[in-house]
């Protein structure tokens, strides 16, 4: 199963610490390592494209409704949910043990299309 994982913080944070970019960097090693993590990186600020009423329009973020942004994404393979939960409450612990005091959510979704080699 793939699962694709965004990690959401307010859009003023500011940067991260430096203990808790070692801490994720060492992290993404790991899983890579044990052959869970397919592509991770930090995400920029967004475009939206749309299509109402017929005409495509595009509008720049950051977005004044925007409680949130997404600071970042990563893509794993898994055996089940249950270890894609786990991946992202391990993210959650990471941000709460390192850069405490941040609202920070972690969302998990699970990608679907044509299976992948190892499914």
């Amino acid at each position: 199963m793939r699962y694709m994982m965004f990690v959401k913080m307010a859009p003023d944070a500011g940067p991260p610490p430096a203990a808790l970019i070692e801490a994720v960097e060492a992290e993404i090693k790991q899983q890579y390592a044990d052959g869970i993590l397919l592509d991770a990186d930090g995400l920029g600020p967004a475009v939206e494209i749309r299509l109402t009423a017929g005409e495509v329009t595009h509008i720049d973020g950051p977005f004044a409704e925007a409680k949130e942004v997404a600071g970042g994404f990563s893509l794993f393979e898994v055996r089940s949910q249950d270890e894609a939960i786990e991946l992202g409450r391990r993210m959650i612990q990471l941000h709460e043990e390192l850069w405490p005091g941040q609202d920070v959510a972690v969302e998990m979704r699970p990608l679907f299309g044509p299976p992948t080699p190892a499914e």
